[in-house]
């Protein structure tokens, strides 16, 4: 029996190097990439997404001919952000990252390809997105769930509008600047004149690391500004509508079965299931909301079972972390 090639993939960060369980998401060996490389010795370069690294990547994988890899956070990661706590899921993009929408990407072909993304997976789907929603799981699953005091009692309708931190990579690819939630919030206010609008302020924000585009909003008698953490399907499911630029608390928020309106171009606008006020020419069929899902979740997305620590699947990731998090309903 011929023994397999074990492929091995140079890094173009410590960060990237120093990642637990990388070689695994890799099925990898994974090395520093030297400043000289010798072509046979290395069958892939990776960075992170559009970052620095991601970019030196596409250099030395054109300099020596190989593929380059794309490295981004799966969308149900871990407990906790940061480097203490390990990622159980990891995007690896062959054409660009998700959230930039100034080029493709694996995600974004594949939406646009004739693939049948539900097919033989119609019931997982189905059972990922019931547990998701049903135990609040997002990327982080610290934040406690949203309680009774945070919400006005009398409101007639509630609007959320979603700020994110100032610099955010996916803001400028995704089309949009400072600017633009100014325009978001003015629309809100407009749009919904009977509606209490909630601005939600990043956890980033939040724990006070990082600033954001709304960060000095005044509360008004129509407005709330929610600064403390908060689990953000706890938060969606109580809104009639959500305004965000590209967080990915929109898709969140359509999983939910709530109207989501986007002011920028992140990965879920485009497919004919948000109200756009931007277009990306490079998007031309219709998905449904599934289908979103079984692309970037199921199809797009590597996990690694946390408890054997070898690869695995989605369920092994919803099932620890429903287990593990602040907000799960294991812990009601």
């Amino acid at each position: 029996m011929t023994q397999r090639h074990q492929r091995t993939i140079a890094v173009t960060s410590a960060g990237i190097l120093n990642t637990p369980l990388i070689e695994i998401f890799l099925d990898a060996t994974v090395c520093r990439a030297p400043l000289l490389l010798k072509p046979r010795t290395i069958d892939a370069v990776a960075g992170w997404g559009a970052k620095e690294s991601g970019r030196r990547a596409t250099k030395v994988a054109r300099k020596l001919g190989v593929p380059a890899l794309y490295l981004e956070d799966g969308f149900l990661r871990s407990i906790r952000p940061g480097k203490t706590a390990p990622g159980y899921s990891l995007v690896i993009d062959y054409e660009g990252i998700y959230y930039d929408s100034t080029r493709p990407s694996t995600l974004e072909n594949l939406l646009n390809s004739d693939t049948l993304l539900l097919a033989g997976i119609e019931d997982p789907v189905e059972r990922a997105k019931y547990l998701i929603l049903n135990h609040h799981l997002s990327k982080y699953n610290h934040a406690p769930r949203l309680t009774a005091t945070d919400l006005r009692e009398h409101d007639s309708q509630r609007v959320l509008v979603v700020d994110q931190t100032a610099g955010d990579s996916s803001v400028e690819m995704g089309g949009a600047d400072a600017h633009t939630f100014q325009q978001m919030l003015a629309a809100a206010l407009n749009e919904n004149p009977h509606a209490t609008i909630y601005v939600k302020t990043h956890p980033e924000v939040s724990a006070k690391t990082k600033r954001g585009y709304l960060t000095n909003l005044v509360e008004d008698e129509r407005t709330v500004v929610l600064r403390h953490p908060i689990n953000p399907i706890s938060l969606v499911t109580k809104m009639d509508r959500v305004y965000t630029v590209t967080s990915t608390m929109g898709f969140e928020a359509l999983l939910a079965g709530r109207q989501v309106t986007c002011f920028g171009i992140p990965w879920y606008s485009g497919w004919g299931v948000t109200d756009d006020r931007q277009l990306c020419s490079r998007r031309s069929r219709s998905r449904s909301i599934d289908e979103l899902f079984a692309a970037a979740y199921f199809h797009y997305t590597t996990y690694i079972n946390p408890r054997n620590r070898k690869r695995g699947d989605i369920f092994d990731v919803i099932s620890w972390l429903a287990e593990h998090s602040t907000s799960s309903d294991t812990h009601d």
